[in-house]
């Protein structure tokens, strides 16, 4: 019966949000009150392998919506989010709840704004204030997502009740709903739901499917001081956030006497392996679905690997689609290969390893310029903090070998793909060994200086005139040139870089 529920969830949550066939990840809006929780769930959101948020709004509850407007945007600038748009909603002019100076605060008030050399370090002020409106935001988050997106709601339901007043017809690009919060009107009504009732019927009313998200609290993994210890390990912005967040007093005193659980985290816990949880459709109030099982072992390692994966500077990991694992281990590959491996991905990193060693499947031979192109879409995620998927590439390499091997290199490097529509190759001007990649409103060039083009040009020529022109030996001769190019040549010195106008 479990796995029947298990998978009646699945064909509400991954049939209607598309993520399959056009997007790796589940594009998502998140609504927020922008307690302490929230704060922890939204940065599991950024960092999850399966959401790609596209907007926030803020709601009237632990913080008022445009005070948590102000300090999500804070948020979002000291982590290097600052393309996610943020919008504001309306107070609901009802007494604030008596937690709201502590949500407003997050803990790192008192901290200053870090320009005296001698305080910690603090959140970062933004020069523009100004919130837009909430609906306003999810509108143009909805007309721009393709195919619908999940909205995530880990506060009153004030903005999406909203929404769906002003403008009827969006509710029919929300595939689904993950709410963490009751049924309107039950006994034991949860806080966010009792908030704005009036708001929580009109939603759970409007026929979008909705999957409330409320453990018990004793099934709750709790926050506490050996967590956050665990978490400060965690070398990234991420980490050093939530550090902050805890070093007031208050905070550090409820954090001693357990009073954190991982309410809000529930959701992206979720999300992120649903095997954790089940859902029961609620009787008579299709299709409205209550979480009825949680597991709570796993949820504390997860909750730190979620954590732990995006480090400032690092790729975020390539995880496999079929494949248990990428192999790393020298005696899974071709004989000659074997000698290489080890330096390889100590020269050049395991995202890069696996990015080049898929290209020459797809390439279907060891090529020079298909690594070089591996090379080039794996600096370019690294320069615009660009995760799989995130970026447009128009390839300057042209349709014909030798130059053009770089397309296969440049789309399985960045995720961009002629299927999903996200990498051009104009064939207009003469081809040459480059390639713009755009997130958001940056555009990036990167050109294979001429010395290494010369050199590659060099070795081919000398392998030609020792072996002959497309003998056995001469492929062997650029099979050996490719793992020393592999191996050797660092994508942060070989190509020329600038950035372009949009």
């Amino acid at each position: 019966m479990k796995k029947f529920f298990q998978c009646l969830v699945f064909m509400f949550i991954f049939s209607s949000v598309p993520l399959l066939a056009h997007e790796e990840l589940t594009p998502a809006i998140v609504d927020t009150d922008m307690a302490l929780d929230d704060v922890r769930a939204i940065l599991l959101m950024l960092n999850s392998h399966q959401l790609k948020v596209k907007a926030f709004v803020t709601s009237d509850g632990a913080s008022s919506p445009g005070a948590g407007c102000r300090n999500l945007r804070r948020i979002l600038h000291f982590l290097g989010r600052e393309e996610i748009p943020v919008g504001a909603g309306r107070e609901l002019n009802i007494a604030s709840p008596s937690w709201r100076g502590m949500s407003e605060a997050l803990g790192w008030a008192h901290l200053g704004d870090g320009n005296d050399a001698d305080s910690k370090p603090s959140l970062p002020k933004v020069q523009n204030t100004a919130c837009s409106d909430s609906v306003a935001v999810i509108l143009k988050a909805l007309s721009e997502a393709g195919q619908g997106v999940s909205y995530i709601c880990i506060g009153p339901m004030t903005n999406l009740a909203d929404l769906l007043k002003r403008e009827p017809g969006a509710g029919k690009r929300i595939k689904n709903i993950f709410y963490y919060g009751s049924l309107p009107d039950e006994t034991g009504t949860e806080w966010n739901t009792g908030r704005d009732m009036e708001a929580a019927r009109s939603v759970f009313s409007a026929g979008i499917p909705i999957f409330v998200v409320r453990p018990a609290d004793a099934d709750l993994l709790t926050f506490d001081s050996g967590l956050l210890g665990e978490v400060r390990k965690i070398d990234s912005p991420e980490s050093g956030l939530l550090s902050l967040m805890y070093e007031n007093e208050k905070t550090r005193k409820l954090l001693e006497e357990g009073h954190f659980k991982a309410w809000d985290e529930t959701v992206p816990l979720y999300l992120e392996n649903p095997e954790i949880g089940s859902f029961t459709r609620v009787e008579g109030k299709t299709p409205v679905f209550r979480l009825t099982q949680w597991e709570k072992g796993g949820t504390r390692a997860s909750y730190l690997g979620i954590l732990g994966r995006a480090l400032r500077g690092k790729l975020e990991e390539r995880i496999p689609v079929v494949l248990e694992s990428y192999p790393v281990e020298p005696s899974r590959f071709k004989k000659d290969l074997q000698p290489w491996v080890n330096r390889i991905i100590a020269a050049n990193g395991v995202e890069e390893w696996k990015a080049t060693v898929l290209t020459n499947e797809l390439h279907r031979h060891l090529g020079i310029y298909s690594v070089i192109g591996a090379k080039m879409g794996i600096l370019a995620r690294e320069i615009l903090n660009a995760s799989l998927d995130d970026l447009k590439v128009e390839s300057h390499a042209g349709l014909r070998p030798p130059f053009s091997c770089l397309n296969d290199g440049l789309q399985v490097s960045t995720g961009a793909s002629l299927g999903r529509g996200t990498i051009t190759v104009p064939e207009t001007g003469k081809p040459s060994v480059e390639a713009v990649f755009t997130k958001d409103n940056r555009r990036l060039r990167l050109r294979l200086k001429e010395s290494i083009k010369e050199r590659i040009s060099s070795d081919i020529r000398k392998a030609v005139q020792t072996y002959g022109d497309l003998t056995p030996e001469y492929f062997r001769e650029v099979r050996r040139l490719s793992f020393d190019y592999w191996a050797n040549l660092k994508r942060s010195e070989i190509f020329e870089r600038e950035f372009v106008s949009p």
